[in-house]
């Protein structure tokens, strides 16, 4: 997968390409050289928004990328349960990962596909970076690379919502790799995100007017989320872009939705394992 590209675009091209309708009650199963390259976390952003296609549960094999994150997780034991070898699948698709851009979902549907390049004109009044999707430590990880790669300052409010209390555990006590042992925390501090909140489904479930970075206002937000029907995080009115946390990290610095061409440079050489 081209290091510029996250699962979380590889599962917006899913997505856009059967509609949120696609897999409406039907398992869908994630296999290929691709797929098997992904760490664990990542094969969780795939397997989370399968919801979002309608699926009922998402599948990828298990491999020794399983067996070494259960190591050290459970005593019990345990027995992998693969698809037979001739099972019948309803529809197959197959994705030339070389071949796809950053993208995002546009409002005011997850299968609302688009280059993110082609969004270069949407003004961002803020960033989200959080949720079961798009809060996991490796996000955190990747959002982090960006912000050092620049050195710059956001433009817009960004919020940190990690997924787990783990996570927020991960963002105070983990350095980045390449860092110089600054942690995530540090880093988004120094580039002028909001602290790292309390672990929480946080504004990505609307709710109270209370809650932390709850959209109050019809604004356009950009957000690492797995879902921007209307009113989703807040505001009936507002617009939410989803996106990876590389795309969300690179337009909270420019408050836009730009994928700049220094974007792909600087991210040519990362491709990082939180262990």
């Amino acid at each position: 997968m081209p290091d510029y590209l996250l699962a979380k675009d590889l599962i917006l091209q899913i997505i856009g390409e059967i509609s949120v309708s696609g897999a409406t009650y039907k398992a869908m199963e994630f296999v290929g050289t691709t797929v098997e390259s992904l760490s664990m976390e990542e094969r969780m952003t795939l397997c989370n928004m399968v919801v979002e296609a309608g699926g009922k549960n998402g599948i990828i094999p298990a491999d020794a990328t399983t067996f070494k994150y259960l190591e050290g997780k459970t005593s019990a034991s345990y027995e992998p349960v693969y698809s037979d070898a001739q099972a019948g699948h309803l529809a197959e698709y197959r994705i030339d990962v070389t071949k796809l851009e950053p993208l995002v979902a546009k409002p005011h549907s997850p299968d609302n596909r688009g280059l993110a390049r082609e969004c270069k004109d949407v003004k961002l009044h803020r960033v989200y970076i959080g949720s079961c999707t798009g809060g996991k430590t490796e996000d955190f990880v990747a959002a982090a690379r960006v912000f050092l790669a620049s050195g710059d300052k956001v433009k817009v409010p960004t919020f940190i919502v990690p997924a787990t209390q783990k996570v927020w555990m991960d963002l105070y006590t983990l350095p980045v790799p390449g860092s110089g042992c600054k942690t995530c925390s540090e880093i988004f501090e120094q580039a002028g995100c909001d602290a790292p909140r309390s672990p929480s489904c946080g504004a990505c479930v609307g709710g109270p007017l209370d809650i932390y970075a709850r959209m109050n206002e019809p604004q356009v937000c950009l957000s690492t989320t797995n879902r921007n029907f209307p009113g989703r995080m807040g505001h009936k009115e507002g617009q939410i872009y989803l996106a990876s946390p590389y795309t969300a990290a690179a337009s909270a610095l420019t408050g836009l939705l730009l994928i700049q061409e220094s974007f792909f440079n600087e991210l040519s050489a990362i491709r990082w394992q939180v262990v």
